[in-house]
């Protein structure tokens, strides 16, 4: 598998899509990680593993439910307000963390979402193969707390199912 060693797979203002953000950071136990983003407000979500995140003050503990995979447990997350740096510790033995932009120029307020605060939403069908599930961490529920960032997990459900771009 592709090692991007930390580093935005997509940057601060790509030629392509400079409207977004989006890095794959893995840590081992007690490692850390720091970034900042100006300009982009910021999701982290634990893929695997559990975290602890500090952004300037406002501090979320053992964030991230998942041991083995993503399958494994429901999705959480915390929001990075725009210009406002951020720092992740590894609690758990390893930790694959997401973390997703968008660009905004307001500076809001951090808060975490737990398991029990995602939004849980269904769609489609069997018969026309598009049932899909998808679980909101920054969605509707949040919509008053973010500015342009929306935050998801989208599965397909059933035998040959497909999805098109949200």
């Amino acid at each position: 598998p592709f090692d991007n060693e930390n580093k935005p797979i997509v940057d601060m203002d790509d030629k392509k899509v400079p409207l977004n953000y989006f890095n794959i950071v893995k840590l081992k136990k007690d490692q850390s990680f720091e970034y900042i983003t100006p300009g982009y407000e910021t999701c982290i979500v634990p893929a695997t593993g559990s975290i602890n995140v500090n952004i300037e003050g406002f501090e979320t503990n053992n964030l991230g439910t998942r041991t083995l995979d993503v399958w494994d447990g429901e999705p959480e997350g915390v929001y990075v307000p725009t210009d406002t740096p951020a720092q992740v510790v590894c609690m758990s033995d390893n930790c694959e963390i997401f973390v997703a932009g968008a660009k905004y120029e307001y500076r809001l307020t951090p808060f975490a979402v737990r398991e029990n605060e995602i939004d849980i939403v269904q769609y489609g069908s069997d018969d026309t193969k598009t049932h899909r599930k998808i679980k909101h961490i920054l969605g509707q529920k949040q919509v008053d707390k973010v500015g342009r960032l929306l935050v998801s997990e989208l599965y397909t459900v059933g035998a040959g199912g497909w999805s098109g771009f949200p």
